[in-house]
């Protein structure tokens, strides 16, 4: 196996930019090659010599956001210089990235993900859902939720909801920033207080 150069690797990250922000717009069954092309600046033919098929592309760009936001979402759980809401709140605006707002063809994009790329997003779901939960836990919030038997996970389940439904309802990042501290404002303080 030939490994791709720097000039390579770059130029593919690149064309998975601009192909995850074509897909967002446009949904996975209305986007063309032809207009995957031209977002990443490429003749059809172009792209093709980089991805086989708009599937290949699709998978990889999925697979790409899918990296990004486990990073993302570990290292804005990871803060400990943060407060708990502070964390929660970067870590759920790291996790939902560019998928804040774009809710149009986001149900038909999910679809078609989960059958090019198998569990992958499930498995995201859940580690992210494990970090917050860890959050809780390790921050005390958890434990003010005992009395109410709400556990870590369920608490950390129920932010995941919200946020994935805050999404959908919004139209920019700073919107969903001020819903989700809200949310996450409730879990922190409003058990006991």
């Amino acid at each position: 196996m030939v490994e791709p150069t720097d000039a390579s690797a770059a130029r593919r990250e690149a064309i998975l930019g601009a192909a995850t922000a074509v897909f967002l717009r446009y949904g996975f069954r209305k986007t063309s090659m032809d207009d995957l092309a031209r977002a990443a600046g490429l003749s059809r033919q172009g792209l093709y010599l980089h991805f086989a098929s708009k599937e290949a592309l699709f998978g990889a760009a999925v697979l790409r956001l899918i990296e990004q936001s486990r990073a993302a979402g570990r290292a804005a759980l990871g803060r400990d210089d943060l407060d708990p809401e502070a964390r929660l709140l970067g870590a759920f605006e790291a996790h939902q990235g560019d998928a804040i707002g774009e809710a149009g063809h986001m149900n038909e994009l999910l679809e078609t993900a989960r059958a090019l790329v198998g569990p992958v997003l499930k498995e995201l779901e859940e580690e992210f859902v494990a970090g917050v939960a860890r959050v809780l836990k390790s921050s005390g919030v958890a434990a003010r939720w005992k009395g109410s038997g709400v556990t870590a996970k369920e608490l950390a389940e129920h932010l995941n909801a919200t946020s994935s439904g805050v999404k959908h309802v919004v139209t920019t990042t700073a919107a969903y920033r001020d819903r989700m501290r809200v949310a996450v404002r409730i879990a922190c303080r409003g058990a006991g207080e």
